[in-house]
C-alpha cells in the first residue's frame, strides 16, 4: 500500500525520531552483559523482588508515569492542526416575509437548512509539521524521564535495603553487648559480696549497662524508620525485622570492568546515557521552536470546501423564498505582514533558549563525568576498606579462639570468651558495613554509566516511551 503524502508527512519525523534513540539506546547498553550478576539483587534476590514490584508501585515513579500519558494526549493534539477539520451547523426553523405597507405581499417557508465545512493546513513552511515533531519529542523526554526516575529508584532501593542488613547486623551487636555487660553486673555483685569489688566497680557495670540499653533503643528506633521508610518507597508492606537477611555475601569486584565502563564513559562523553539523550531532545525541541518563530510572518496556505442549503429571499414584484444549495471550494493565503517587531522577539527568544539548553547540556555532561570519576575512586577505596574489614574478623575470630585456650588453661575467666565473642559480632558488622557500601556504590557507578540491568524491569508497553 503506497502511502500518502499527508501519512508521509505524519510519518516521517517520527521514525527519525526513534532511529535516532535507538542508536542511542543501543550504543548504551552494550555492556550490559558484563555487569550481570554484579549487583546487589545478584546476591540477595528477595530484593530483585522488591525492585520488580516498585516499578508497579512506588510513589516514585507514579508522577514520570503520569507524565507520559499526558505527553501521549499532547501529541495527539498537536498532530490535530495537521488534519483536516469538518464543522457544520443545522437548523429547522420558519421564515415569514412581507413588503413594508402591504398586506398581501407575503411569503412563509419552513424546513430545515445545513451548512457542512471542512478545511485542511496546506502549507505552512513547516511550522505545524514541527510542533508534531515537538510534541513528540515531549513524549520520548517522558519516556526517558521515566527511565531516569525507575532508575534512580533502584539505586536508592538498593542502597537502602543494604542499609537496612548492616542496621540489623548493629543491633544484633548492640543486644549482645547488653547481654554481656547484664553477666557482667552479676559477677560485680558476687565480687562485691566477697570482699573483693568495691561499690564503685558495680555502679560503673550498671551505668555502662544503661549506656548499652540506650544504644539498643537507638539502634531498634533506627531500623524501624528504616523499614518502614523502605517499604513506603518501594510500595510494599513493612518489612518485618526477620525478613531482613543477616548476611552479604562477599562481592566480587573486577577493577577491569570498573575501569572499562569509566573510560568508554569518558570515551564518548557519556553520549550514551539517559542524561545526554534527554539534552539533545531537549536541544532538537528548542531548534524547532526556532523554525517555527522563524516562518511565523510568512503567508498560510489553507484549502476549504463547503456544501450548504440555506434559505434565499428574493425581492421584486413580489416576495419570495427559495431554498438554494450552494457548494464551495476555495484555496486561501493568510499573510501578517507586520506583526509590530514581535516576530524578531521571538526569534532572538529562541535562539537564546536554544544556546541556553545546549551550555545546560555541556556542564551537566561535565558534572555527570566528574561524578562517574569520583565514583571509580571511591570504589577503590571501599576495596580496600573492604579488605581491612576481612582482616579485622579474621583478628577477632583468632582472639576468641585464644581466649577459649586461655579458659581452658585457666588462665581466664569464661566471660573473656563471650567478650571475645561480642567483637566477632562488631567485626561482622563492619564486615557488612563495608560490604554494603562497595555495592551500595557499585550500584551506583554502574547506573550513572548508563549500564543499569535494572532497567530491563520496564515493560514492553513503554519500549516506545524508552526509545
Amino acid at each position: 500500500m503506497v502511502l500518502s503524502g499527508l501519512m508521509l508527512q505524519r510519518f516521517l519525523p517520527r521514525a527519525a525520531l526513534m532511529l535516532v534513540v535507538l542508536g542511542w539506546t543501543h550504543v548504551g547498553r552494550g555492556q550490559v552483559s558484563d555487569v550481570a550478576g554484579t549487583m546487589p539483587e545478584d546476591y540477595l534476590p528477595e530484593l530483585k523482588k522488591i525492585l520488580a514490584t516498585a516499578l508497579q508501585r512506588s510513589p516514585n515513579v507514579i508522577e514520570p508515569l503520569l507524565l507520559i500519558e499526558l505527553r501521549e494526549a499532547g501529541r495527539i493534539a498537536a498532530n490535530a492542526s495537521r488534519l483536516p477539520s469538518l464543522g457544520s451547523n443545522i437548523s429547522y426553523g420558519s421564515t415569514e416575509l412581507s413588503e413594508s405597507g402591504s398586506s398581501t405581499n407575503r411569503s412563509r417557508d419552513n424546513g430545515l437548512f445545513y451548512n457542512f465545512g471542512l478545511n485542511q493546513a496546506l502549507f505552512h513552511w513547516g511550522a505545524l509539521k514541527n510542533q508534531t515533531a515537538i510534541a513528540n519529542i515531549n513524549a520520548l523526554l517522558a519516556g526517558k524521564n521515566f527511565e531516569k526516575a525507575y532508575r534512580e529508584l533502584s539505586v536508592l532501593l538498593r542502597q537502602s535495603y543494604l542499609q537496612l542488613i548492616v542496621n540489623k547486623a548493629r543491633l544484633r551487636h548492640a543486644r549482645d553487648s547488653l547481654q554481656l555487660n547484664r553477666k557482667a553486673i552479676e559477677v560485680a555483685k558476687e565480687r562485691l559480696q566477697r570482699g573483693v569489688a568495691s561499690s564503685a566497680d558495680l555502679a560503673g557495670e550498671e551505668l555502662r549497662t544503661r549506656e548499652l540499653a540506650l544504644e539498643v533503643n537507638r539502634a531498634e528506633a533506627d531500623l524501624i524508620t528504616g523499614r518502614r521508610t523502605f517499604s513506603r518507597i518501594a510500595g510494599i508492606p513493612e518489612l518485618a525485622e526477620q525478613s531482613i537477611p543477616d548476611d552479604i555475601p562477599k562481592p566480587i569486584y573486577s577493577a577491569a570492568l570498573a575501569t572499562a565502563l569509566s573510560s568508554a564513559l569518558l570515551r564518548d562523553g557519556a553520549k550514551g546515557t539517559i542524561e545526554a539523550q534527554m539534552h539533545e531532545l531537549r536541544l532538537r525541541e528548542a531548534t524547532l521552536r526556532y523554525q517555527i518563530e522563524r516562518v511565523r510572518l510568512y503567508p498560510k496556505v489553507n484549502a476549504g470546501a463547503g456544501y450548504s442549503l440555506e434559505n434565499t429571499t428574493t425581492v421584486g414584484t413580489s416576495v419570495g423564498q427559495r431554498a438554494v444549495a450552494r457548494q464551495t471550494l476555495s484555496v486561501t493565503a493568510n499573510w501578517a505582514i507586520f506583526d509590530g517587531f514581535a516576530t524578531r522577539a521571538a526569534k532572538m527568544e529562541a535562539k537564546s533558549i536554544q544556546r541556553a539548553v545546549a551550555a545546560r547540556r555541556d556542564a551537566e555532561m561535565n558534572v555527570l563525568l566528574d561524578e562517574v570519576q569520583a565514583l571509580h575512586r571511591q570504589l577503590t577505596l571501599d576495596v580496600e576498606q573492604l579488605e581491612l574489614a576481612e582482616i579485622r574478623r579474621a583478628m577477632a575470630i583468632e582472639t576468641r579462639r585464644r581466649a577459649a585456650e586461655e579458659v581452658g588453661f585457666g588462665n581466664l575467666s569464661p566471660g573473656e570468651v563471650d567478650r571475645a565473642e561480642t567483637g566477632i559480632r562488631f567485626a561482622d558488622a563492619k564486615l557488612l558495613e563495608a560490604r554494603a557500601a562497595l555495592l551500595g556504590r557499585w550500584s551506583q557507578f554502574v547506573a550513572i554509566a548508563g549500564e543499569d540491568p535494572g532497567l530491563n524491569n520496564l515493560p514492553v508497553r513503554y519500549e516506545r516511551a524508552k526509545k
